[in-house]
């Protein structure tokens, strides 16, 4: 089952397949999406979780303060649910 994602403040829409990543579904969708290392280290792909839940393989790359902040690393993460994230470089 996919799930979709909303990216805010652009107000731009993606399915994501159970699968891949948030970051893959983008690329794949044609959607300008910012990454660099497709690891969970560079932080170019983090969004903030308004609604919605992740998950990750292990280990999570994410920190205390991720979690605290509620920071999603896209490019290793996976929609648990239908999202809505906030990146403020992301357009539409």
């Amino acid at each position: 089952m996919s799930h979709k994602v909303t990216v805010l403040p652009a107000q731009l829409s993606f399915e994501v397949l159970p699968e891949e990543t948030i970051l893959q579904a983008a690329l794949r969708q044609g959607i300008d999406f910012p990454y660099r290392c497709q690891q969970g280290v560079c932080t170019s792909c983090v969004c903030k979780l308004r609604d919605g839940n992740v998950s990750y393989i292990e280990p999570s790359p994410l920190t205390d303060v991720d979690r605290q902040q509620r920071f999603v690393y896209c490019c290793v993460a996976y929609a648990q649910s239908d999202l809505q994230l906030h990146h403020p470089f992301i357009r539409g």
